[in-house]
């Protein structure tokens, strides 16, 4: 079987596409744009898929709990850096001018490629970690280096890389005539080309540890070297007759898996040194539920305006699958809608979420369905795209599954988006799916059982205070008394202001 960091079988192609759609909705595309910054070009590519069953996320939660410790981040990341340098070596062997030069940055190649194994297999077994990923992962490494054929390579390697540093000589210059000699002398290259040449204000570009390109001055000192020590260049080539392709395809694949969890790692940490506090999650079935949780990308934005986010409860249990939130415009809603869809996201993949403490039952998956602009290209109108979009979400396949759905069916008269909206939470609850929907609609809150109605809150002035809280939406009666008492009416405005 095939080893992976990202799912139990080995196969880490079987996941389930999360759509593009969901991580625009719920400003992911934001969060995935800091996560992978500084990092390789292909790591977006990581996030694409949820894992394929519920053991899978649970294989890479516990992984990405371990790689979350000091010895185990460092072990990883050190490696990694250890690919980016053997990356860069294998491609000074293409711009190198001379046989001999290439040769001698395959064998650098090699060496970064051995050496950085031995010193992960060491720090991992030092580090101890305890999910089955991982250690499953370090038993293959251990039994990998410990083969003869890595032993030998290893040995070979590490010997003639020695033997290449070891060596020292001193360049002379007398009477045009340019000599090459084993030892060290007092003096600098720098000084000796100013001295004799002093338009070439540089430094010595060692062609073997440095650079592959080089002046004709050190393209000389090159052949005089190569002559000189032709019994190490017999070796040099022999070695590289004997490994000419030497890496492992299993430990390819873990390399750019390793990225998936160092990069949010890293991310994780920048953010807490920020002041936003993140958890690994529970995972028990008996309830969803969060406490200080947070929109992840508002507080990438505020952190650099230096804003802070205002945190919310959150809490389903029991029979209850759908929140209803309400409220006014500007309330908030929106962003708790997204930080319930990041909250899932987030648990889904095996990463810590945004909050204090969290529980996250197992979901089968994430759909989001937000308000957009009319096409004009489809010419179905506005309400026709709504139910084109929202039909594969309402799709046997989407059973218990996690909603997010934002002002729907918003240019339907209030009586129907009433009853479409109804009909949709009733269905979406009969299919064992939790959620939210975020509306304008107050009467969706009753629509019934599993239905939790939350509303927007405001304070004694009617300033929004983004708090989000349980409760009943506020009924037109009840404004139309609050608006007669505070003289706020037509007339009543009309008569102050006469």
């Amino acid at each position: 079987m095939a080893l992976s960091l990202l799912s139990q079988n080995g196969i880490s192609e079987n996941g389930i596409t999360v759509p593009e759609s969901v991580l625009t909705d719920l400003n992911l595309d934001q969060v995935l744009d800091k996560v992978c910054e500084g990092w390789d070009e292909d790591v977006r590519t990581l996030y694409s898929s949820f894992p394929a069953c519920r053991e899978d996320e649970e294989y890479r939660r516990a992984i990405y709990e371990d790689v979350r410790s000091d010895s185990v981040y460092s072990a990883m990341f050190n490696y990694h850096a250890g690919i980016k340098s053997r990356l860069e070596y294998a491609s000074k062997i293409e711009n190198a001018y001379e046989l001999v030069q290439k040769r001698v940055w395959f064998l650098r190649v090699i060496y970064t490629y051995v050496s950085s194994l031995e010193t992960l297999d060491a720090e991992l077994k030092k580090a101890a970690p305890k999910s089955e990923g991982l250690k499953a992962f370090s038993s293959f490494l251990s039994k990998y280096i410990s083969d003869g054929y890595f032993k030998k390579l290893s040995l070979d390697a590490t010997s003639l890389w020695k033997e290449l540093c070891d060596f020292h000589v001193v360049l002379t210059y007398d009477r045009g005539q340019f000599t090459l000699k084993d030892g060290t002398a007092p003096g600098a290259y720098e000084k000796f080309l100013k001295e004799l040449f002093p338009d070439q204000n540089r430094a010595f570009d060692n062609p073997f540890t440095d650079t592959e390109y080089y002046s004709d001055l050190e393209a000389e000192i090159v052949r005089l070297f190569t002559r000189k020590n032709k019994e190490f260049f017999k070796k040099l080539e022999a070695f590289c007759n004997e490994y000419p392709e030497v890496e492992n395809r299993d430990l390819t694949v873990i390399e750019k898996e390793m990225v998936y969890y160092l990069a949010f790692v890293s991310f994780e940490r920048n953010m807490k040194r920020q002041g936003y506090e993140m958890c690994m999650p529970s995972a028990s079935d008996d309830k969803l539920s969060a406490e200080n949780l947070y929109d992840l990308a508002l507080a990438i934005t505020n952190s650099e305006l230096g804003k802070k986010v205002v945190p919310n409860a959150l809490m389903l249990s029991g029979d209850e699958s759908f929140f209803v939130l309400t409220g006014p415009n500007q309330g908030g809603k929106t962003t708790y809608g997204r930080s319930l869809g990041q909250l899932i996201w987030l648990s889904k993949m095996g990463f810590s979420v945004p909050a204090d403490r969290a529980n996250v039952p197992y979901f089968t998956d994430l759909c989001t369905h937000f308000s957009v602009e009319e096409s004009a290209d489809s010419g179905r109108g506005k309400l026709m795209d709504e139910l084109e979009r929202l039909k594969p979400i309402m799709d046997e396949s989407k059973d218990g599954a996690f909603i997010v759905i934002n002002e729907l069916f918003t240019t339907a008269a209030n009586f129907d988006a009433i009853e479409m909206g109804q009909r949709v939470l009733r269905k979406l609850i009969s299919k064992k799916c939790k959620g939210i929907y975020v509306t304008h609609l107050g009467e969706l809150a009753g629509t019934g059982e599993g239905v939790v109605s939350l509303i927007a809150d405001v304070d004694e002035n009617n300033n929004q205070t983004f708090e989000i809280r349980r409760s009943m939406p506020v009924d037109v009666n009840t404004v139309n008394r609050l608006v007669v008492k505070y003289r706020l009416t037509y007339d009543q405005l009309k008569e102050r202001f006469s």
